[in-house]
């Protein structure tokens, strides 16, 4: 295809210019395609796409008059639109309907419009409730990435640094798309999107919808994110930025821990049918046989387990976009847009603290600890991605698009925690555990989309259809686990042992899991008068294969640990010599501790049909109505591969109704009620009933094979007010009343306290209100006409029912007890604040960002001294400095308090922090240049 095209506008671009834009709606801000574009005086013209956009080319430099004009629309013409050699002039009408004189509307050319303005007035004409953030937004927050900006959406806060939770819901109430198309997860344990491997470079918006429409999937509950690419850029563009920083926890060219060696798979020898299953010598069947495979899978295990301190460089990135409009076949244009990126970054921290606790008693006033550690780590992160997008013309009225992604994460971990066990280890002894792991996700989607229209003008009928398959993978080649006790004589030396009867001996995982979903969608939208009615389906199927294999380093009476644990597992590995009897003496071996019962397959098939109309009430035409049905059917299941296999499955069909209503008080003024019904199923992780370990001390993780969906009722009532372009008064108060919840919890069930699962709860609720603003200073004093400012506040409260006995346990110590408590996740407020300085003729940007959450569940427990993250204050610098044409140097600094990321329990008015970790400040410095 590309043997055949030419850039758009090919003929000389040095000496000629071009007019593009986009028509709509006046008042409504809808896009009118086929309309017509002419140059005043002249037969040279176009007519608008899907989307309503124009482009005219070839133009060469001066003044232009043009003619706008649409079926039962008013004509418009716009003088002196002024073209520049080279330059590209932006201009977006309106037009409005016709009226019984039926007069031309003559107006002079305005400026190019606002990006955020746009978007507001996007906002403003929309069905549902909704928050956006516009490319121009990412780019004065400084954020390379979509996530960098998610902070800055009324109810949004970050977990991670990339996953975004919304009005305080999580995971599996936030739904992510691309272009209107499902994203698959890059987390395969949960539901959430990484939102970093998204550059800013190519993204248009990211609109945050809040309230359900029928033509919506119906599991979100706190926002359905929808990232929007460019398809059609108005000229080409290319840009390509590096940038280095550096994390205060480790330093410019510090020393950080890092793992060494590990295997990057299994090694053959491991699946060897002779392996023995038990401790040498005390083997069954062919003794030489078992001799000979347990020798060559302990040899083919030998390689370092230790972690180290290494010297880093600071973290450095590299990002390249592109984007270009084609003609091909004659006169069809194709739009193309392309990124890659590249990061690497080093993090961690020497003075972590980690911490478990229990209550020994109900007569028990304080917690006692399990484990008691200070931690080490080091993340060495690198993260490459692409992105190429296709989108081709056959004609105006016809659109088809192809997008390709692909996105790698390796994530290479050490940590090492010293301390204290003190149900099991007594007096002077120590306990001690290293952790080596290397984690590669990736993530690869293809999508296939058209859209088009069928008859003329606006009583077309809209199609619109999409195909999508995406593979995400998650693999842990080598994760390795070596504890031991130490203890310090009185004579001044170290004695070293490992307790099998306390602490698992040296281990390895392999997991490997693989998850694949395929996605179909078909709409059609008919014109009934002044109404609209949209009717279409979709066919998701999704399936996960996990599976794990363990094997520990045991050791004989011969292979003694004295404090090198590479030289325990390598140089004390395999035969080390003859007991009396001659025969040979194993020091340390490798056996296989493989549970079958953790491996499972996952199966998830969703369909589901919808039909919605969109119509003015009668006799109120600035009242507007949005309201169908949506019916979807769920197949689940999941089966280990243990003996026998434990399944777990549920099927239903959801009925989810909505009903959105926007009232145009007036021209720049709305009033918006809504109300839908919503569900979040579970993810495979929370349906897969393995256990999952992390290091000693720690809880165990086991899904819950009887977990059910969740069904949400949401009610929302926003007032909004748009008194200039790019400023913005909102009020909202929302409410949610959820019927089984699921929650992560501390299992009551269990007996040492100490495993983690997810459970339904009968019912939960969410209320809260949202307000936010933006403004422009310059009409308040000419020196202040660079800069804006703007904000919004989330106030939140959440209530879960406590099940009697809970509560009765509880009371067993806390005769004040509440019979309720916060959901899961939620935060009682989130507040975000930012004021920046853009100077377009100097070319300096100056912007600061503040976020703060309150505390927020982390996890359940059955004693009622839930585990809280600590809410914490995040102030982020960002400037940037035009030096010559193109190029602009940046500098940021993130989390400039240095906070730190705590979680932590309350018992009996005492604290007990479960885990610290120093986050540092991060300070980055970079270069770009575009053209």
């Amino acid at each position: 295809m590309m043997a055949w095209s030419q850039p758009a506008g090919a003929q000389d671009t040095t000496s000629t210019g071009a007019i593009t834009g986009v028509v709509v709606e006046e008042g409504q801000g809808e896009p009118l395609p086929g309309a017509n574009v002419r140059i005043k005086g002249t037969s040279e013209g176009t007519s608008t796409d899907l989307n309503g956009r124009y482009r005219l080319d070839g133009l060469a430099p001066g003044a232009y008059d043009l003619v706008f004009s649409f079926v039962g629309f008013q004509r418009k013409t716009v003088t002196g639109v002024e073209v520049t050699a080279g330059g590209t002039a932006e201009l977006e009408v309106a037009l409005a309907e016709e009226t019984a004189e039926l007069q031309e509307v003559v107006v002079s050319a305005q400026a190019a419009r606002d990006t955020e303005a746009g978007l507001l007035k996007e906002r403003a004409a929309a069905s549902a409730v909704s928050n956006a953030v516009s490319a121009e937004t990412i780019g004065r927050a400084g954020a390379g990435t979509a996530a960098g900006a998610m902070s800055l959406v009324t109810g949004a806060s970050l977990v991670e640094g990339k996953y975004v939770n919304v009005r305080g819901l999580q995971g599996r109430y936030v739904d992510t798309q691309l272009n209107g198309s499902d994203l698959p997860s890059t987390d395969p344990d949960g539901n959430s999107v990484a939102l970093d491997v998204f550059p800013s470079s190519l993204i248009d918006n990211v609109v945050t919808t809040k309230t359900f429409t029928p033509e919506r999937p119906g599991n979100f509950t706190g926002g359905s994110i929808d990232i929007t690419t460019k398809s059609f850029p108005d000229e080409r563009f290319a840009t390509l930025s590096v940038s280095t920083s550096f994390n205060s926890e480790v330093g410019i060219g510090g020393s950080m821990l890092r793992p060494v060696g590990g295997l990057r798979s299994l090694p053959s020898a491991a699946d060897d049918a002779d392996l023995p299953e038990s401790e040498p010598p005390y083997f069954a069947g062919d003794v030489d046989r078992k001799m000979q495979a347990l020798t060559a899978v302990t040899e083919a295990f030998r390689t370092p387990v230790s972690p180290r301190q290494d010297e880093i460089i600071g973290n450095r990135s590299v990002e390249a976009s592109f984007g270009d409009q084609f003609t091909v076949f004659g006169d069809q244009p194709l739009g193309v847009i392309a990124s890659g990126s590249y990061e690497k970054s080093f993090s961690g921290y020497t003075d972590g603290t980690t911490a478990r606790f229990n209550q020994a008693g109900l007569e028990s006033e304080t917690l006692n600890p399990d484990a008691e550690y200070t931690t080490q780590r080091g993340v060495e992160e690198t993260l490459a991605s692409g992105l190429l997008g296709l989108s081709l013309q056959p004609n105006p009225q016809h659109e088809l698009g192809l997008r390709l992604l692909y996105t790698r994460d390796r994530e290479a971990e050490a940590r090492i925690e010293r301390g204290s066990l003190p149900r099991d280890l007594t007096g002077g002894a120590r306990f001690q555990t290293r952790v080596s792991r290397t984690t590669v996700r990736s993530v690869a989607s293809a999508e296939v989309k058209g859209t088009h229209r069928f008859g003329p003008g606006d009583e077309s009928i809209r199609v619109e259809w999409s195909a999508s398959g995406s593979e995400a993978t998650r693999d842990e080649p080598d994760y390795r686990f070596f504890s031991n006790q130490f203890e310090t004589l009185p004579n001044g030396d170290t004695a070293y042992a490992i307790s099998p009867s306390i602490f698992p001996p040296p281990e390895r995982y392999f997991r490997n899991l693989t998850e694949r979903t395929w996605v179909g969608d078909a709409s059609v939208e008919v014109p009934l008068g002044s109404a609209t009615l949209t009717t279409g389906g979709r066919f998701r199927t999704k399936t996960r294969e996990f599976r794990e294999r363990i094997f520990r380093h045991g050791a004989t009476n011969a292979a003694q640990f004295n404090g090198s644990p590479d030289a325990y597992v390598n140089e004390k590995a395999g035969i080390i010599g003859e007991d009396e009897q001659g025969t040979p003496q194993f020091g340390t071996y490798v056996l296989d501790f493989t549970e079958p019962r953790n491996n499972y397959d996952g199966d998830q098939t969703v369909g589901a049909g919808f039909l919605m109309a969109e119509t003015p009430l009668p006799g109120l035409s600035a009242v507007t109505v949005t309201g169908g049905v949506r019916v979807e059917y769920t197949d689940m299941s999941i089966e280990t591969l243990g003996d026998p296999p434990r399944r777990g499955t549920f099927s239903g069909a959801d009925l989810l109704p909505s009903a959105n209503l926007r009232w145009a008080l007036r021209d720049d003024m709305n009033l918006r009620l809504a109300y839908g019904r919503t569900i979040a199923r579970p993810t495979f992780r929370e349906f897969a009933p393995f256990e999952s370990f992390q290091f000693v001390g720690d809880y165990f993780e086991r899904g819950n094979p009887d977990l059910n969906r969740t069904r949400v009722h949401n009610f929302d009532l926003r007032w909004e007010w748009f008194p200039r372009p790019g400023e913005l008064l909102s009020a909202s108060v929302f409410y949610k009343d959820f019927t089984d919840p699921i929650e992560r919890t501390i299992d009551p069930e269990a007996a040492a306290n100490n495993e983690i699962t997810y459970v339904n709860r009968s019912s939960a609720r969410v209320y809260g209100v949202e307000l936010e603003a933006r403004k422009r200073l310059g009409g308040l004093a000419s020196w202040l006409q660079h800069v804006q400012a703007g904000g919004n506040l989330t106030l939140t409260q959440s209530q879960v029912s406590r099940p009697e006995d809970v509560v009765e346990a509880i009371r067993a110590f806390d005769v004040n007890a509440d019979d309720t408590r916060p959901l899961q996740g939620q935060s009682p407020y989130i507040l975000n604040l930012n004021v920046g300085y853009e100077n377009p003729d100097s070319g300096t940007n100056v912007n600061v960002f503040y976020n703060r959450f309150g505390d927020r569940l982390d996890t359940v427990t059955r004693n009622g001294a839930d585990l809280f993250e600590q809410g914490r204050s995040m102030i982020d610098l960002n400037a940037s400095q035009r030096l010559l044409r193109g190029v602009r140097a940046k500098v940021s600094v993130k989390n400039v308090l240095n906070n730190e990321e705590v979680v932590s329990q309350s018992f009996k008015g005492t604290e007990y922090v479960n885990d610290l970790r120093p986050l540092g400040r991060t300070v980055s410095v970079g270069v770009s240049y575009s053209f």
